[in-house]
């Protein structure tokens, strides 16, 4: 049975909920819904893979549970917070700043390749300054 547990500490499942919960505290039932959600319906986890994967963040000190109005709260610790902001960008944007954290990871993504692989593609170049040129359009826009 060691194989699920593995899968949990490390698979996809535990990206989408520390970055769920790095937008605001939810119930179990909460991000089961809010994952079913985000699939447009196609994959709804069971209670089964959600709560022990919840047991195994709160183990490792990554959220923590508080009890409102009778139902259990889970919510990112400083430490968890810390790794979500790293994972929140596998979500789909909800509003502008959830955009623009996104292009900012990118950005600094993109500034450490060319730090640690040199020069970039001519073509690739190319596609990104013509986003750069779609962003100071819709910055100059009122």
């Amino acid at each position: 049975m060691g194989f699920p547990l593995i899968w949990a500490r490390r698979g996809p499942l535990r990206i989408v909920i520390l970055a769920l919960l790095s937008k605001k505290p939810m119930s179990g039932i909460d991000i089961i819904r809010e994952i079913e959600k985000m699939s447009f319906g196609f994959w709804r986890p069971s209670p089964g893979t959600v709560y022990p994967l919840l047991r195994i963040l709160l183990e490792e000190g990554l959220i923590r549970r508080i009890s409102e109005n009778g139902k259990k709260i889970y919510a990112l610790t400083e430490k968890g917070r810390e790794l979500a902001r790293e994972y929140s960008i596998f979500l789909p944007a909800r509003d502008i700043n959830d955009v623009v954290a996104c292009l900012e990871s990118y950005a600094s993504y993109l500034e450490e390749y060319v730090s640690e692989y040199g020069e970039i593609s001519s073509e690739i170049r190319e596609r990104i300054m013509s986003v750069i040129e779609i962003l100071k359009r819709v910055c100059e826009l009122r």
